[in-house]
């Protein structure tokens, strides 16, 4: 027989072993940890396409130039 695993999602953790008692001190500070990593990855993102848009209005501005 063949056991299917569910695989988890981002919002619903596999579980692992047997139900723990969570502390809720612990949970909210993985929770914070959890929104400073979004929050980090998104301003990397919003950097890296700044950077990118800065770099295609210098092309522009080249072929502008031209013109």
């Amino acid at each position: 027989a063949f056991t299917v695993l569910k695989q988890a999602t981002w919002d619903e953790p596999l579980m692992l072993g047997g139900e723990e008692d969570k502390d809720p001190e612990a949970e909210k500070e993985k929770e914070e940890e959890r929104q400073e990593a979004l929050r980090q990855q998104e301003e990397e993102r919003k950097a890296k396409y700044a950077k990118m848009e800065a770099e295609r209005e210098v092309m522009r501005q080249g072929i502008r130039d031209k013109v």
